[in-house]
């Protein structure tokens, strides 16, 4: 079917299309794709940015970044709205395995898809920004890296560098750092404990402890977006993360929005998209 919303390029959108099929349930993504105008070639490969939710870790639905998803390809990118296994379905790193199968399916399927599978990145808000830039940070770790036996159809693919890279991210009021912020019952469900009794899954799920890796050939460029009023978790959370980034010689930005809280990218969505767009357009158009 075609979506639009109003100005702008014509937008395809295939909805429902299986990439992983871990033992809880299938999951799905749905590809928004701009069309060409007439007289274009049909067969131009597109940058595609990878969306993922929030919700805590298990109450999101793909559907809720799908205003992105018809604004970022109005102009001129591809985008693919995935789902993960909430945290009421399977304990982490579940969830950023599945992200990851998401990242490699299409790259693996980058040919049929129409997209470039060395322009792949990624837009996350909340819990989903936490997975995005955890991804971003982690390409090739075996111990995140998705089950070859749950993905659907190609696995492979001829690209550069790991098959779950990413070229660019956006996290939007995100959580990058476990180990030093107030528990919460989503962190305790999603890591199947409190810190003292899961420690290591604190700490593997934690970006933080990745920083190390964000200077790294194989790492993104990360920009964190955040609300100044954020009641659910502060600015200075994007705040101290990019100071971690810029000492571990990563490429970041990091942009806090006054008057805006956790739903920063709804309150603020000409903002947001602004800021994405431009980021993008550096680092993966």
């Amino acid at each position: 079917m075609r979506d639009s919303l109003g100005a702008g390029a014509a937008v395809e959108v295939l909805r429902a299309v299986p990439f992983a099929s871990p033992p809880e349930r299938t999951l799905h993504l749905d590809l928004y794709r701009p069309v060409p105008p007439r007289g274009d070639a049909a067969d131009a490969r597109r940058a595609v940015v990878v969306l993922v939710y929030g919700g805590e870790w298990r109450d999101g639905d793909r559907d809720d970044l799908s205003r992105f998803g018809l604004a970022l390809a109005e102009r001129g990118f591809a985008c693919a709205a995935v789902e993960y296994r909430g945290s009421d379905e399977a304990a982490f790193p579940a969830q950023i395995r599945d992200v990851k199968a998401a990242i490699r399916w299409l790259r693996a399927n980058a040919d049929r898809a129409g997209l470039d599978p060395n322009r792949v990145g990624a837009f996350g808000h909340a819990a989903g920004a936490h997975l995005a830039v955890l991804a971003a940070l982690t390409p090739g770790r075996p111990e995140l890296a998705p089950d070859p036996d749950h993905l659907v159809g190609e696995a492979s693919f001829d690209g550069e560098g790991p098959a779950d890279a990413l070229a660019a991210t956006v996290g939007v009021a995100g959580l990058y750092n476990f180990e030093h912020t107030p528990e919460r019952e989503s962190i305790r469900s999603l890591l199947g404990g409190s810190r003292s009794e899961v420690p290591e899954a604190y700490e593997l799920a934690s970006p933080s402890t990745h920083l190390r890796n964000a200077g790294s050939d194989d790492a993104s460029p990360i920009l964190l977006l955040h609300g100044a009023e954020d009641d659910v978790t502060p600015s200075m959370a994007s705040e101290l993360f990019y100071d971690g980034l810029e000492a571990s010689a990563g490429t970041a930005e990091c942009v806090v929005a006054e008057g805006a809280g956790h739903d920063v990218h709804l309150e603020q969505f000409d903002w947001t998209l602004a800021w994405t767009e431009a980021f993008l357009d550096r680092h993966l158009r």
